[in-house]
């Protein structure tokens, strides 16, 4: 009897899997069923005879054979990935794909501006961007899962470089008719008497606002933690809290909230283009990037 296919689909589901948490998050991010994952893992699980997922109360998790295969399929993936590149280099950008990893903040309000003008450039290029923290987006350059990130400044993970991009500023966002939304600036110890919503543990956003409080001698205890800016912008309008968010975040058009600048010097930081050290970037991702450092200038 012939073994189950071993394909390149089944071993990115698996390893979407083992980087989300689970299936349901990882047929989430893939915009496809979950039990259409579940049957992918099965199958490769058959092919290489092993169970990949076992049951751990009302969860699921990776066996330690899915934990042993990783490694492979990772590099298996990469190398599958690296024959991609090299096709699309020999045809040129007529055709081929090309995917981005983003942390929230350039991901949401920078980056779909400058993929449109790529592919009104390249319209045979498939184009995919994919959200997540920083720490994640790092994660995701290092195995090859990505060719491209771009992020908020943070310490890089071994394997990586970067170069400066743009740079963003960090605001106090509060509810438009909150005491501090008439004033000019406010002290980053008045802060420290109000909620402070705050987004996850692994966020640029986050870790930056911090060590500029902790430079003032403030520290901040979330009241919340929200995963994404546009819940933090919609909890602050709904009157729950204030937040420190990249000035990119804030909509002109919304008229909930207000913006106001931290007292004494600006709150900025880098958001950083990323790649492998010493891994040549793909025709596709080489151009992109190019695009975006001649748009900074």
């Amino acid at each position: 009897m012939a073994k189950p296919g071993l394909t390149l689909h089944r071993l990115e589901l698996f390893l979407a899997v083992l980087d989300h948490g689970g299936v349901s998050r990882a047929a989430k991010s893939r915009n496809i069923s979950q039990p259409a994952v579940s049957e992918h893992l099965h199958g490769l699980g058959a092919h290489f005879g092993v169970a990949l997922l076992e049951r751990h109360g009302r969860r699921v998790r990776p066996t330690p054979a899915a934990r042993l295969l990783e490694p492979y399929a990772r590099q298996a993936v990469g190398l599958l990935r690296g024959a991609e590149r090299a096709a699309g280099e020999w045809r040129g950008l007529r055709s081929g794909a090309l995917t981005v990893g983003a942390s929230t903040t350039p991901g949401t309000y920078l980056l779909p501006a400058a993929l449109g003008r790529f592919h009104a450039a390249h319209p045979g290029i498939a184009l995919s961007l994919q959200i997540s923290d920083t720490g994640e987006i790092e994660r995701w350059v290092a195995a090859g899962q990505v060719e491209l990130g771009v992020i908020g400044e943070a310490p890089l993970v071994p394997g990586l470089e970067a170069e400066r991009w743009v740079q963003d500023e960090l605001v106090l966002i509060v509810p438009r008719g909150h005491p501090f939304a008439g004033q000019r600036a406010v002290r980053a110890r008045a802060i420290a008497g109000e909620p402070y919503i705050a987004r996850e543990e692994g966020s640029s956003t986050r870790g930056v606002a911090e060590r500029y409080l902790g430079q003032l001698g403030v520290t901040l205890t979330p009241a919340m933690q929200l995963g994404s800016t546009e819940a933090i912008r919609e909890a602050v309008a709904a009157g729950l809290g204030v937040a420190l968010v990249s000035r990119h975040a804030v909509l002109t058009r919304d008229r909930r909230i207000v913006a106001v600048r931290v007292a004494g010097s600006r709150w900025t930081r880098d958001l950083l283009i990323v790649q492998r050290a010493g891994t040549p970037l793909g025709p596709a991702a080489a151009r992109f990037r190019s695009q975006l450092l001649e748009a900074r200038a």
